[in-house]
């Protein structure tokens, strides 16, 4: 017998027809998540949406034009995984906002998976709640590429994130270390799921992270040119299920 919906009916094949020819018309969308269960479990899918921002998007430039009219319909809440590119010499850093800029990037309310090439932790210092507060009760993976700052202020930038499960991190090399050991992580996320690391060298990063997290719970690991290798899988042992090491390449390709 053919599973219907309590509330029409109609065959769940035929609902998932039916919200697949309704893709790009947002507010039907929004009122079939309204109908009934099984019509919410088959919409709301595709309210979800991936969301860029590219380098383009600087300290002399406004909010992309283009995400204004989506703003103005509510719509930005509905971006599920964000990228935010900056570059070696344009990092993302606090003087990229302004009041108006601050104001949208913070109806980002629903992101899941953030994404940050270049970030100026400092910058941000000490008041990054205050540009990165709405992300923590959703978010659920973190990649960073390249991050500005010293590996306790990475580790309180992670530690953020209270829902926290994987974790990538790409070229955290050396660099310098301020005082700031008084600096301790807001939450300790559960990070359970999976760790990527790709040109790690900072095994005090690690080490600091091991310890102020209280040990790690990964399950799955893939690790590529990193330092402290050991370290982690000692931290790592009652949980994991899957280790991944890859020979290290001085190119990072």
């Amino acid at each position: 017998m053919a599973r219907t919906s309590p509330a029409t009916k109609l065959p769940l094949e035929v609902v998932e027809k039916i919200i697949a020819n309704l893709h790009y018309d947002i507010y039907s969308l929004l009122a079939c998540t309204l109908t009934c269960y099984p019509w919410y479990i088959a919409a709301v899918p595709h309210l979800h949406h991936n969301l860029f921002i590219g380098d383009s998007w600087g300290p002399k430039c406004r909010w992309p034009n283009r995400l204004r009219p989506i703003h103005r319909l509510g719509l930005l809440p509905l971006v599920k995984t964000l990228w935010v590119r900056g570059t070696h010499g344009h990092a993302f850093s606090q003087t990229w906002f302004n009041s108006h800029i601050l104001h949208q990037f913070s109806a980002l309310s629903n992101v899941q998976r953030l994404m940050i090439d270049h970030l100026d932790i400092p910058s941000f210092m000490p008041r990054i709640q205050q540009y990165f507060g709405h992300f923590l009760p959703t978010v659920q993976e973190l990649c960073l590429t390249n991050p500005n700052g010293s590996h306790r202020q990475i580790i309180y930038f992670i530690g953020l994130f209270q829902h926290l499960e994987d974790l990538n991190l790409i070229y955290i090399e050396s660099g310098e270390l301020t005082n700031d050991l008084a600096l301790f992580p807001f939450f300790t996320p559960p990070l359970r799921g999976w760790l990527k690391l790709t040109c790690v060298r900072r095994v005090e990063l690690l080490k600091d992270m091991i310890d102020l997290f209280g040990g790690l719970r990964f399950r799955w690991m893939d690790l590529f040119d990193v330092d402290g290798r050991p370290l982690l899988l000692g931290a790592c042992a009652n949980t994991l299920e899957i280790l991944r090491l890859y020979p290290a390449d001085p190119r990072c390709e």
